[in-house]
């Protein structure tokens, strides 16, 4: 399963002219971005969510409707 992965890893680096190393550390990069921004909407929301300017409603795309 490791060789699979390891292969899968070093063709997708290829397809992007990088070593195994900079891809994966582009992609951490990426990740956490992503991370960071996810972690700041939820701060919004729940600040938004105690003044009582939206509420949390369960949806496919989206997680949040304003009021």
């Amino acid at each position: 399963m490791e060789t699979e992965l390891f292969e899968k890893l070093k063709k997708q680096a290829q397809e992007e002219e990088l070593t195994i190393s900079e891809y994966c550390r582009n992609k951490l990069k990426q990740n956490s971005k992503i991370l960071k921004i996810e972690i700041m909407m939820d701060k919004i929301f729940s600040i938004l969510e105690d003044r009582k300017i939206y509420k949390q409603v369960p949806r496919k795309n989206s997680r949040y409707i304003i009021k």
